[in-house]
């Protein structure tokens, strides 16, 4: 999702594969608290089902089913999150390739984020060769059309300026976008007090930490009426949603009644260096942000505590800086406490609620790989993680490029090579396909199982993949 001058971040990602399943069970706080449901756990082993983008899937060499180049003009990409709107689902990709602008700082500009769509409703298979049946929004000349957004106000859509997450509500498409956001970030250290602080500039990179390019970015919501060709309607995002997304919860099928109170809005505050805050908006105002309800803590029996927009930005100065405290959020907003700060570094998430398992899903990557929590209600309490992926031999070379190469397959970042050695591969961006979600089963003590297809990135190879998993959830406590 970046120009290359990203690579590192997935880089760390991949780093944390070989962290082992002990840290990820230990106890975590927020498990603790009443009404966390068990962790869940993983049937068998997670597999690929087909690689999406691309023309030729990249461990075996033969064509994808959508053969996105020759089609639509589409190399490669990351991302892809998924939106159920009239009836298909749409795909926001991230940083497509090749890019229709130049690098530098006027390659964040853009925009170069590529859409897809599908009306397949059936899971898809191994073998039947059509994977989503996936199409790309593209011009008479095979060259894909990106999301635009159109209107007066401008929004950065280049490099690292990408889709993060959308959401149909009252017949249009909904989409998060993160903006004026560095192509080269300095680094993000961990701040739960002081989420908006930017890092200082460094001389090796160009990174300004100006309001109108830094390493925290800043998110806008747009509207589409044209299934994501172009978007209007530009709402800047609430203090500290910046990496967004959200559900909802009208036409979520059992949901409980207490839950349908709108649109569950989730955004990381400081991207891969954080853990999600909450809010809810009425679905009837879902663009007019005065109107959303910020979750800033569990009350007594577990019950949520919101407060209104004025009350959540009350910790912000009204001049602000990279030097001094920005913004310090009300109560205790995270979702979930992490037992070690290496934990609170949530960037790319999905969340959506699970018909077949009774319970709110929660993807996203951190230490270990692939990591997946559940709650009975989308401001939890949530449970301990399980990993859904990472760290498997089988990954490399089939799935993701070594340091060392893999042989004959292709290197997407020839130019960024280092002591010899190539741009390992890396896993993140773990989005539900919530539309194929297959039931498993329940046993007679009331234990749910489902398989679930979610969509990965992998870096190197810079394309996209659909997984399949078979997760297991014990009976309620």
């Amino acid at each position: 999702m970046g120009s290359g001058l990203e690579v590192m971040a997935p880089a760390v990602w991949f780093s944390w594969l070989s962290l082992t399943a002990a840290t990820l069970g230990a106890a975590d706080p927020a498990a603790a608290r009443a009404g966390a449901p068990p962790p869940l756990r993983v049937i068998g082993e997670t597999a690929k089902v087909c690689q999406l983008t691309g023309e030729q899937d990249w461990e075996s060499g033969r064509p994808t089913a959508a053969r996105t180049f020759s089609r639509f003009g589409l190399d490669a990409a990351d991302l892809g999150y998924p939106v159920e709107h009239d009836g298909r689902l749409i795909l926001l990709f991230g940083d497509s390739w090749p890019p229709p602008h130049d690098g530098g700082p006027a390659g964040e500009v853009g925009p170069d984020d590529a859409v897809g769509t599908t009306a397949r409703t059936a899971p898809p298979t191994p073998d039947d060769g059509r994977c989503l049946e996936l199409e790309v929004h593209h011009t008479a000349a095979r060259k894909f059309a990106p999301a635009s957004i159109v209107g007066p106000e401008r929004v950065k859509q280049g490099f690292f300026n990408v889709p993060s997450g959308g959401v149909s509500v009252d017949s249009a498409l909904y989409a998060f976008f993160w903006t004026n956001h560095c192509s080269a970030p300095n680094p993000l250290g961990k701040s739960p007090g002081d989420p908006l602080a930017r890092p200082r500039p460094r001389p090796n990179r160009d990174c300004p930490e100006t309001d109108d390019r830094n390493s925290v970015g800043r998110s806008v919501l747009a509207r589409s009426d044209d299934l994501g060709r172009t978007f209007s309607h530009v709402v800047p995002m609430p203090t500290g949603f910046v990496y967004a997304t959200a559900v909802n919860a009208r036409p979520q099928a059992d949901l409980p009644a207490d839950q349908r109170l709108g649109v569950f809005v989730f955004a990381a505050p400081r991207y891969r260096a954080s853990v999600p805050y909450l809010a809810y908006a009425p679905v009837e105002s879902f663009a007019d942000t005065a109107t959303w309800r910020f979750f800033t803590g569990l009350g007594p029996g577990g019950q949520p505590i919101w407060v209104a927009r004025d009350a959540w930005n009350r910790g912000r100065p009204a001049a602000a800086s990279a030097a001094a405290p920005s913004w310090n959020p009300p109560g205790e907003p995270e979702l979930f406490t992490p037992k070690a700060e290496i934990g609170r570094s949530v960037g790319e998430l999905s969340v959506t609620w699970n018909r077949e398992l009774h319970l709110w899903l929660m993807l996203y990557g951190g230490p270990g790989g692939m990591l997946a929590r559940a709650a009975r209600a989308p401001w939890g309490p949530w449970s301990d993680p399980t990993r859904i992926l990472g760290g498997e031999a089988w990954l490399a070379c089939r799935m993701v490029m070594t340091a060392n190469g893999c042989g004959s397959r292709r290197n997407y970042w020839p130019g960024k090579h280092q002591g010899g050695k190539l741009v390992s591969g890396g896993l993140y961006a773990p989005f539900l396909l919530n539309r194929y979600t297959t039931a498993a089963g329940v046993d007679s003590h009331g234990s749910r199982t489902c398989t679930i297809y979610w969509l990965v990135s992998t870096w190197n190879p810079y394309q996209v993949s659909v997984m399949r998993t078979t997760i297991w959830a014990e009976p309620p406590r």
